[in-house]
């Protein structure tokens, strides 16, 4: 990630950029990516996507069946003079609406699902330049009065290298 950097005769003229009707604030910065969402979260929605006829949503869920995909960690494995690598850890949540009876076909359904993602991330373990060792690292399934919630951790790694 490039900072940016303000040359000191020049400081006193951008200082009060904020006051100015119709600025654009922050500076530009050159090399800024937002990684977890960019290359990870972004290309994850595309694969399930591509694979489901599920909605895929960010906050809660809707409707008889559905996918919430939420970040859960970003943690750095390694600094390089170039850049780091980082570890992401994603939460696939699938639920499925049973109307308040469970059988085997509902079991069966939620397994069925999340056994797709796993062979989907498996397939992928590298997607594009985007991450590599992609895997599922967990799967927790738990019930309530009326639905299956299978929770379907995600993890990857991904390498960013500055532009400086």
């Amino acid at each position: 990630m490039a900072l940016y950097r303000i040359e000191e005769s020049k400081w006193e003229d951008i200082t009060n950029f904020w006051n100015l009707e119709g600025y654009v604030w922050p500076p530009p910065f050159d090399g800024f990516e937002n990684v977890i969402y960019s290359r990870v979260i972004q290309k994850l929605h595309k694969l399930l996507a591509n694979e489901f006829y599920v909605p895929i949503y960010f906050d809660e869920h809707h409707g008889n069946q559905s996918f919430v995909i939420r970040p859960l960690e970003d943690n750095l494995e390694q600094l390089f003079n170039s850049g780091q690598e980082r570890e992401y850890a994603v939460m696939i949540e699938h639920k499925l609406l049973s109307g308040g009876s469970f059988n085997r076909n509902h079991i069966k359904q939620a397994a069925e699902t999340y056994e797709r993602v796993k062979k989907l991330i498996f397939n992928n373990i590298s997607y594009d330049n985007n991450w590599y060792n992609g895997r599922v690292e967990s799967i927790a399934t738990t019930r309530d009065e009326e639905s299956l919630l299978s929770e379907i951790q995600f993890n990857c790694t991904s390498r960013e290298v500055s532009s400086n």
